[in-house]
């Protein structure tokens, strides 16, 4: 994506243009150069607020909100959790992936199969094993189902990953029909 400051002025007129051409397109005499360069915005920086001017297309496309890459990435900086466009609900702090009731139910699931995973019986410690959640804990009302000893299972990486994977092909199904995969 090009900034305002990838558009150098054209030595000629002093319009934005490519930095690929000597010139821009209405002092080179093409035909659609000459409506480009009549048609040039005003904008605020959504990060700095200076002030800079870019060609319509790129409102047109939703696009030249920033004067600079440094702009875009201090402003993505400030969005984070439910800040972000993208966030879609995500985790709870007070029991996220990495919180204290996580970390006891992983050392209560340890204990319990005594290192061992649940699937493949293979010893597994520290990184290596995964605590997976039979119900997902996006869809558990409280940590202490989303927790608790009948939803967490200890499982090897390898085995993780295919349950995980039989996971998405079994809603897939579902949403789909038998048929389809």
């Amino acid at each position: 994506m090009k900034y305002q400051k990838d558009f150098q002025p054209c030595p000629k007129c002093g319009t934005p243009m490519s930095t690929y051409s000597k010139t821009c397109a209405a002092c080179a005499g093409k035909g659609r150069g000459s409506l480009v360069r009549k048609k040039l915005v005003k904008i605020k920086c959504k990060n700095c607020k200076a002030n800079f001017v870019i060609p319509v297309w790129r409102t047109k496309q939703n696009r030249g909100y920033f004067c600079s890459r440094e702009c875009v990435n201090e402003y993505q900086k400030t969005l984070r959790g439910v800040k972000s466009p993208r966030w879609k609900g995500g985790t709870n702090k007070r029991y996220g992936s990495r919180s204290t009731a996580w970390k006891v139910a992983k050392l209560w699931a340890m204990e319990r199969e005594n290192g061992k995973c649940q699937k493949c019986k293979k010893k597994v410690q520290g990184y290596d094993a995964i605590i997976h959640h039979i119900k997902p804990y996006s869809d558990c009302k409280n940590y202490i189902e989303s927790f608790g000893p009948k939803n967490i299972l200890l499982l090897c990486r390898s085995c993780h990953a295919k349950i995980e994977h039989l996971g998405r092909i079994r809603n897939k199904k579902q949403q789909y029909g038998k048929g389809v995969i």
